[in-house]
């Protein structure tokens, strides 16, 4: 295995071509803390360690820790006890580390079925697991996005904001835009105002962010002046979309076409809401269809099943189920894990949704985020649908915490926009008189920011350590 800890630059593209020879490449997230780094490197136990120079001091300090590791490769810095890159590549005055060997084809092939990487998922529901994802794999799920969905061409060009440790990233920038001839611009982190920049000033056709980034960049004063009249296409992903917050995209950036992709790490690429389906959510009677991740992608089949995994009929919710060439192998060492989630080539997103006649799939939510409150379920996207409907809301996340009489209670982080002062009783208030009771949050912690991965998903599960004492504390008996 060749593990990289780097922002989005060119040499993280170099660093896959490594797979040509076979070798496992395994991106990690940079965001992680030392620990946490640590258990991915001794879990993968990587024979080289390629390293942004942004993050060298904090490997330094890790070192002792990492006896299997053999090589340290450093980027854009040299330093002692390190190799840089730059000589292991060829391209600086130095001489290369390989040689000659550099102007050849590598001794060793890949086949279609070996793993090319392994990618950690973002432990929002669980310790991380590696998910091991084949050439075959890879090059379908490119398929599925450059051909199947995007329509991709050497006339494109993309500013890539999604970090290249994600399969977001991967399925969008690294293999489908490169394979297509597109040219892409690499940002080493997505900043609302700088993306608007650089899509205007490069002349952008294609981007592709999360629903947390385009909130982000509707709300910065960019969005009503910038020129994207060369957008053609703007790609979301990653969780999912509020409706309020997709029509308001569609308004301001009109000029651009919209496509949806859902998915997961372990999934792939598995279904498209197209740019029509787009054209027909804003006209009369179709306006549910911006609630759907849209159809099943070729290659891909998809059904929803119930608990004891028979499939359910239209409009049912159950657990979406996937089968495609595009899925993972299994999990790295793990094979227990891997058989919960995988039979008989389907597998088990671990998302909750239903289908309708036309073959529409629609996300309702994470199956570990769904609340069970006396005996009602509650499902946290509904909710914050309803948040960002109010004019006075910049961000919000639903979920539950223990509670000693209704077993699980709804409550909710919110960021208010920035000017506006609100109390929590005024604001359920409002919930209230638009959501069933038991779906209304019993609190509201107002906060600055939500925590959330490297990829832009919101993290639950750090919402529920940092919230859930404090609204233990205040339980008590409320009429459901």
């Amino acid at each position: 295995r060749v593990a990289v800890l780097s922002r989005n630059r060119p040499e993280y593209m170099e660093a896959f071509g490594v797979s040509k020879a076979g070798y496992i490449v395994v991106p990690l997230n940079w965001r992680l803390a030392e620990q946490e780094l640590l258990k991915l490197l001794a879990h993968s136990a990587p024979a080289v360690l390629i390293v942004d120079e942004a993050y060298l001091d904090l490997v330094d300090g890790l070192r002792s820790q990492l006896p299997g590791l053999r090589h340290f490769v450093s980027l854009g810095t040299r330093r002692e006890g390190w190799i840089s890159y730059e000589t292991l590549a060829g391209g600086d005055s130095g001489e290369s580390v390989a040689g000659d060997a550099l102007a050849q084809e590598p001794g060793a092939e890949a086949s279609a079925d070996d793993v090319l990487c392994l990618v950690y998922t973002s432990g929002t529901t669980g310790a991380p697991k590696g998910v091991m994802l084949t050439h075959r794999g890879l090059m379908d799920n490119c398929r599925a996005s450059a051909v199947d969905s995007l329509v991709l061409t050497e006339d494109d060009y993309a500013v890539a904001v999604m970090p290249m440790f994600h399969v977001g990233g991967m399925w969008y920038h690294l293999f489908p835009c490169f394979a297509s001839g597109a040219t892409t611009l690499l940002l080493p982190e997505f900043d609302p105002g700088v993306l608007l920049r650089e899509l205007a000033a490069r002349k952008a056709t294609n981007v592709h962010v999360v629903p947390t980034m385009l909130n982000a960049m509707l709300n910065h004063p960019l969005a009503q002046t910038v020129d994207l009249s060369h957008l053609r296409l703007m790609f979301y992903a990653a969780s999912s979309m509020p409706a309020e917050l997709l029509r308001r995209a569609m308004q301001c950036f009109r000029q651009c076409g919209f496509v949806q992709g859902y998915g997961s790490t372990e999934a792939g690429m598995v279904t498209a809401l197209s740019p029509d389906d787009h054209v027909r959510a804003s006209q009369p009677g179709g306006e549910q269809l911006l609630s759907s991740c849209g159809r099943a992608l070729p290659r891909r089949e998809v059904r929803i099943a119930g608990d004891a995994g028979a499939v359910l009929p239209y409009g049912r919710i159950g657990e979406i189920e996937s089968r495609s060439p595009g899925a993972m192998a299994g999990y790295w060492h793990d094979a227990a894990a891997t058989a919960r989630v995988l039979r008989e080539g389907w597998l088990k997103t671990g998302d909750l949704g239903h289908m309708d006649t036309e073959g529409y799939v629609y996300l309702v939510d994470r199956k570990n985020d769904m609340v069970v409150t006396g005996g009602e379920n509650v499902y946290p996207t509904e909710v914050e649908a309803f948040f960002y409907e109010d004019p006075d809301v910049l961000e919000a996340a639903v979920f539950g915490v223990p509670d000693p009489q209704w077993v699980e209670r709804v409550v909710a982080a919110v960021v208010l926009r920035p000017g506006v002062t609100l109390d929590e009783q005024e604001l359920m208030q409002r919930l209230r008189a638009r959501l069933a009771g038991y779906k209304c949050p019993k609190n509201i912690f107002f906060t600055d920011d939500l925590p959330k991965s490297g990829a832009g998903k919101v993290l639950r599960k750090e919402l529920r350590k940092q919230y859930g004492s404090v609204a233990a504390s205040s339980a008590r008996g409320m009429p459901q």
